[in-house]
């Protein structure tokens, strides 16, 4: 891929690969960090990107590796794994409530509940649903970003989801 492809490739995905930043870290500072290095990777990386591929799961898929090894090293350095959390305006309009106090207070403690639901999954199943989620990837470019067989996606979409049901019941 030429520099060229590699600018117009990077304008058309800027805003879902950074979304989707947003997500993996829970805040801002992070996600700005989490995208500059992600955009420096695919730089570094152009010649194995294929314009006639999917290059924005690519480009989701190096995002991903970059925040699992970040994690990992903050891990080791302090003994603890920070886990993500997310973005409350992806969240708003799901549950299709007016702007009601009432409703707004039921929609606060829905998202809450639901965070609160993810934070007790494994970090393989919150990366999955992310991406499922947030980023609106399809199973196969998700497969295809993790490297993992699509029935792998499938099962951990699945399990997710389940085990947010059952935490949400109790």
């Amino acid at each position: 891929m030429t520099a060229d492809e590699l600018i117009n490739l990077i304008t058309e995905c800027e805003k879902h690969v950074y979304s989707f930043c947003c997500n993996l870290t829970g805040n801002r500072i992070e996600a700005d960090d989490l995208y500059q290095d992600t955009i420096l990777k695919a730089v570094e990386l152009r010649h194995r990107l294929d314009s006639s591929g999917n290059p924005k799961s690519y480009l989701m898929g190096i995002s991903v590796k970059i925040w699992q090894n970040q994690k990992k090293k903050y891990a080791i350095r302090n003994n603890i794994i920070q886990m993500e959390e997310l973005n409350e305006n992806l969240m708003q309009g799901v549950y299709g409530l007016s702007n009601e106090p009432e409703s707004e207070i039921i929609r606060k403690e829905t998202i809450n509940a639901v965070r609160e639901g993810i934070k007790q999954l494994p970090e393989k199943m919150q990366t999955v649903l992310y991406m499922y989620y947030t980023a609106e990837m399809p199973v196969e470019e998700i497969a295809k970003a993790l490297h993992i067989p699509k029935g792998t996606v499938k099962s951990r979409l699945h399990k997710g989801r389940k085990l947010i049901k059952e935490f949400l019941e109790v």
